[in-house]
């Protein structure tokens, strides 16, 4: 079935825009796929991260296998002052201090998602790093939240808070 644009306009107002599971955050977006990538490293580097990888995984998919896949994207992003805090006083922290943040599009929509560092991180069972996951993680949050905000006050009256369902 193929909707109208206003049509389609309403029903990604009435869709449910954050998602929790229990290892990721995910908010949908009424913004570009283009635009989101365009923005996010400023918003990530405001919350003193920075992208450190930026995998197409679209155009990985296309370039070994010759398949087609939906427009998704990997970015590896770090907050390297907690990053070396950590790495200090855990070495072997190195394995999880590489934050995973994906961007695809669904139904015209696009799609942010963080994995939950609070969650991976307390596999390492070091209270202290298990603060610095919670600082992370909100700050991570409050990123993917800004982006939404900044949109939906344009475009919607219609908007989740991401922060809420973190806290």
């Amino acid at each position: 079935m193929i909707l109208k644009k206003d049509q389609r306009s309403k029903a990604i107002r009435n869709r449910k825009r954050v998602t929790m599971t229990r290892y990721g955050l995910f908010q949908e977006v009424p913004i570009s796929f283009d635009t989101v990538l365009k923005k996010l490293p400023l918003e990530l580097r405001r919350k003193g991260f920075e992208v450190l990888s930026n995998i197409r995984i679209d155009s990985e998919l296309q370039k070994y296998l010759g398949v087609d896949f939906k427009r998704y994207a990997i970015l590896g992003v770090c907050n390297l002052a907690l990053a070396f805090k950590s790495l200090n006083r855990q070495e072997d922290s190195g394995l999880v201090v590489l934050c995973n943040l994906i961007i695809y599009e669904k139904d015209n929509v696009t799609v942010i998602g963080i994995l939950k560092p609070t969650q991976f991180m307390s596999m390492i069972q070091n209270e202290l790093i298990n603060q610095d996951a919670a600082i992370i993680e909100r700050k991570l949050s409050e990123v993917i939240d800004s982006l939404g905000k900044k949109r939906f006050q344009k475009e919607s009256p219609c908007s989740v808070s991401f922060q809420r369902a973190v806290a």
